[in-house]
């Protein structure tokens, strides 16, 4: 993706689960020495698109815990109804780290 991150900023790749276990290929989790080179992957998650067939399936997503997943999960259905209800030129959405999400509302016309 050359997002600007070197082999020696990962610092532990594993699998999650077993390789048989799910019809699906089971995700991996990517540990990486710092919060940069962390900030550096997701901003260039977009690339995948546009990349050979086999990365076009490839998500990445934040490591998010349990409470952390069902409060995206409140704030993005917030977000819809805030753009439901708002007859202005606005949408909703989620943004932030795990932990630190909140609700920013974006121009339609940006």
């Amino acid at each position: 993706m050359n997002a600007g991150v070197a082999e020696e900023d990962v610092k532990k790749i594993f699998r999650l689960g077993k390789l048989g276990d799910r019809p699906e290929p089971c995700p991996i989790l990517v540990q990486l020495n710092n919060r940069v080179a962390k900030n550096l992957i997701m901003e260039s998650a977009y690339k995948l698109g546009s990349m050979e067939q086999k990365f076009k399936s490839v998500i990445i997503a934040h490591d998010m815990t349990k409470l952390e997943r069902s409060q995206c999960k409140e704030f993005v259905q917030e977000a819809k109804e805030r753009t439901q209800n708002d007859s202005g030129d606005f949408i909703y959405r989620v943004r932030g780290q795990p932990g630190h999400m909140g609700i920013v509302r974006i121009p339609k016309n940006r």
